[in-house]
């Protein structure tokens, strides 16, 4: 609960920042975490990638993954554009057009979690992929990325939903999907009360254990 702490403080540091345009120059934590970002560069569609098992607004599905190689750059960024509903035949996913050419997108960066599990080593081959991060990424595909995601603001494209940017910190999803947490109310305040619940309800179990067990030995001993 620590780390929520800390994170949440560093989202109410960059939600109202300006937006910050980003090119080749690292950027680090502490500046994008949360805040509205810039692109200008080239969709890389051929290296989509489908993010299994999100959730937006409580519909299950994938997230679309698209790197943005950075005008005048090599430099690339992987950008969210959106959730993809699952149906029925997970074998044919639907494809998902992007603009040609150089586009400007607009959104919120996040950075995804540092421990994620998988169900099995190397099952993420192909489009499909169980976790998603710059790192793998870039070893998979030998590209030098940015160590965040961007989560694209606006309308979303055809077939795709998306959560409105207003919506909370790092703009983008409602469960399931990276920096969730705030935007759902699971805050580290929420954890917390949650967290008293089940120990005051574990204390009540004892007491109530303690009670019943010591009056019916004093009844038994009274019997005697």
């Amino acid at each position: 609960m620590l780390e929520k702490d800390l994170i949440e403080g560093r989202h109410e540091q960059t939600r109202d920042a300006a937006e910050l345009a980003v090119s080749a120059d690292p950027v680090t934590l502490e500046q994008v975490d949360g805040r509205r970002v810039v692109l200008r560069g080239e969709f890389m569609p051929a290296l989509s990638i489908y993010w299994d098992n999100q959730i937006l607004n409580h519909v299950p599905g994938f997230a679309i993954i698209v790197p943005l190689k950075l005008a005048g750059t090599d430099k690339v960024v992987l950008v969210d554009r959106g959730l993809l509903p699952a149906s029925g035949d997970r074998a044919h996913l639907a494809a998902v057009p992007v603009p040609p050419g150089t586009v400007e997108v607009h959104g919120r960066a996040y950075f995804p979690p540092r421990r994620t599990m998988e169900l099995a080593s190397g099952a993420d081959q192909g489009q499909v992929w169980q976790n998603v991060t710059p790192a793998k990424f870039a070893q998979a595909y030998r590209l030098q990325l940015h160590e965040f995601i961007l989560r694209e603001a606006g309308p979303a494209p055809a077939g795709l939903m998306r959560m409105a940017d207003n919506a909370g910190l790092p703009g983008g999803v409602s469960a399931g999907m990276p920096g969730a947490a705030a935007e759902t109310g699971m805050t580290a305040a929420k954890h917390r009360g949650y967290a008293f619940q089940w120990y005051s309800l574990a204390a009540l179990t004892l007491l109530l254990f303690l009670l019943f067990t010591f009056m019916t030995y004093d009844d038994a001993a009274r019997d005697a």
